[in-house]
């Protein structure tokens, strides 16, 4: 697969202007590409890059580092879903991908 395609993939295509629906669950054992019961959703704009988002999930759940969390970004403007049923929140770091 083509490099910069990838990136724009894992990207979700994000732009400071795009609105950006996040949805945080905790991860199901029946079936982990659902998710759980909702812990935190929110659709706003103003985030350039995936760390950005990253970065607002872990200052809204800080209880949840060390955990194992679902998480779904949806780009509203474009249409670009980003998804990671199994996502591990490190304790001492915000990772810059999803």
């Amino acid at each position: 697969m083509d490099i910069d395609y990838e990136k724009h993939l894992n990207s979700c295509g994000l732009k400071k202007n795009h609105e950006v629906s996040i949805v945080v669950k905790e991860p199901s054992t029946e079936s982990p590409q659902k998710g759980g019961s909702l812990l935190w959703s929110e659709t706003n704009k103003g985030f350039g890059s995936i760390h950005a988002v990253l970065k607002v999930i872990y200052e809204a759940l800080p209880q949840y580092r060390g955990r194992r969390v679902y998480v779904e970004i949806r780009n509203l403007t474009n249409g670009m879903i980003t998804m990671c049923s199994s996502h591990y929140m490190p304790l001492n770091r915000i990772p810059l991908k999803l």
